[in-house]
């Protein structure tokens, strides 16, 4: 069964999802929602790490902003291309509540997408992309 990686906003756990589940699903910890978007969890700076080290999948994640008209036209480009693949995890930071994991990482424009495998990044591709172009850029790794 397919699944993918969420950490929880209130206990900070992460959890394994199966995907069929996704909708309705609770951490195993505290039992909160977990909120997600298409497939994506928006991930905070503590929680980052322990999903990549967690996930047996590749995680892509989209680097965005609040403010950013191009990270807006994105998002839901980033949602449509995860419900068409279970083959990765897909997460969002926020670079305006996330500054030093944006920073740490070498962001220097938004929208940035970045692609992990085994907690190393891999590739990242800067600027909006459609769904097909996201497809790709997994396609790739």
């Amino acid at each position: 069964m397919s699944h993918t990686y969420a950490a929880c906003k209130n206990c900070h756990a992460v959890n394994r999802i199966q995907i069929a589940r996704a909708k309705e699903a609770v951490c195993g910890k505290c039992h909160s929602q977990i909120i997600f978007h298409g497939l994506v969890s928006e991930i905070t700076s503590g929680d980052f790490q322990k999903v990549l080290k967690a996930s047996d999948k590749p995680v892509i994640v989209d680097f965005w902003a609040s403010w950013c008209g191009p990270c807006q036209m994105y998002g839901p480009e980033f949602e449509k291309a995860s419900l068409g693949n279970d083959q990765a995890v897909f997460l969002k930071v926020n670079t305006e509540t996330e500054a030093a994991l944006s920073g740490s990482l070498g962001i220097r424009g938004i929208p940035c997408t970045i692609v992990f495998k085994d907690g190393r990044e891999v590739k990242r591709q800067a600027g909006a992309m459609n769904a097909e172009g996201v497809k790709s850029l997994l396609s790739s790794v």
